[in-house]
């Protein structure tokens, strides 16, 4: 793979390819609220002088697959910088008060790009409306993780992302987003920490509606007895404030919480060859025959929580991966 780093100063608007000069490069991205992350190190050099806000592209192949700003310029008594870039998901750890009305969060993520005036596309529109809310001092990525995670609890539990790419922001279904590959078993893998717990698990789930002028509670509650009797009771209790919602939608949303939190939680971290098919929202086939014994590996698709690619001499990724199918 040819790696290409280009920089353009803020100060004369002059483009430098400095591959030559930078050493460790390293790409992170998640899908939890953190933009994507640029990182390099790189020599003194009298031509080439980074500032904060000038533009890192990095291409492989020709192929452009960060593009930022730099926010943090950092060095000690030797004679190397250290540069961290972000990408524009970073404009959404911005603070803002928004008054939405009941709203899709495709729609939510026009409003939040325009007003940032962030190049953004929607691939899916989402045909759920969040409640209208008043979303006061928060940052852009704390309104939309909202939406999505009100959208997958009670939209049939469809989930959505947000990535950049080379510099606009997409809106899409995280099913979009699988590829071919296959990670595992004589295919890129170098080694891997597998973990299940129940420690963040419920099987037991209510949910509580207060209503302080009548003094008034409703409870709405969700049980799964088989998995009671395994594990013991693990509960959870969800306080509303939505006087709009009728005892059906609300009995929807115990039920709902209860099937995204009635099982057994499984992380895996994977150390493997590196592929620019994969960053952060991307799925993949995941083929593990030691995990099979426990349903993991055996062509199990994998969701990329968050991915760090080391693009160095040798090009190889560390991916932290949710095994959803």
């Amino acid at each position: 793979m040819k790696l290409q780093i280009l920089e353009t100063s803020i100060n004369n608007r002059q483009m430098y390819d400095i591959s030559e000069i930078v050493s460790n490069p390293r790409w992170t991205t998640g899908i939890y609220s953190q933009p994507g992350k640029f990182e390099f190190s790189m020599i003194e050099d009298r031509t080439v002088f980074l500032r904060s806000g000038d533009i890192i592209e990095a291409k492989a192949d020709g192929k452009t697959f960060f593009k930022g700003k730099v926010f943090i310029r950092r060095k000690r008594k030797t004679n190397l910088w250290h540069i961290v870039a972000y990408d524009n998901l970073r404009y959404l750890k911005n603070e803002d008060t928004i008054v939405f009305g009941a709203s899709s969060a495709s729609s939510r993520f026009k409003t939040i790009c325009e007003t940032q005036g962030l190049s953004y596309r929607i691939l899916d529109n989402v045909a759920y409306n969040c409640p209208a809310v008043v979303m006061d001092n928060r940052t852009y990525f704390s309104m939309l993780e909202e939406s999505l995670e009100d959208t997958r609890v009670n939209f049939g539990g469809m989930r959505y992302g947000i990535r950049d790419n080379a510099g606009r922001l997409e809106f899409s279904t995280y099913n979009r987003l699988i590829t071919k590959l296959v990670i595992g078993d004589e295919s890129l893998l170098s080694d891997y920490d597998y973990e299940a717990s129940i420690d963040e698990s419920a099987n037991a789930v209510k949910v509580i509606r207060e209503d302080s002028e009548k003094n008034t509670r409703e409870v709405f509650t969700a049980t799964h007895a088989g998995n009671i009797e395994k594990w013991g009771r693990l509960q959870i209790v969800e306080t509303v404030s939505d006087a709009e919602l009728n005892a059906s939608q609300l009995q929807q949303q115990a039920n709902a919480l209860l099937r995204e939190n009635n099982k057994e939680f499984r992380t895996l971290t994977l150390e493997a060859v590196g592929s620019m098919e994969i960053s952060a929202g991307n799925s993949f086939t995941l083929r593990l025959a030691d995990l099979q014994r426990d349903s993991v590996g055996n062509d199990s698709l994998a969701l990329v929580t968050r991915c760090t690619h080391y693009l160095g001499k040798i090009h190889t990724m560390d991916l932290e991966v949710e095994v959803v199918a």
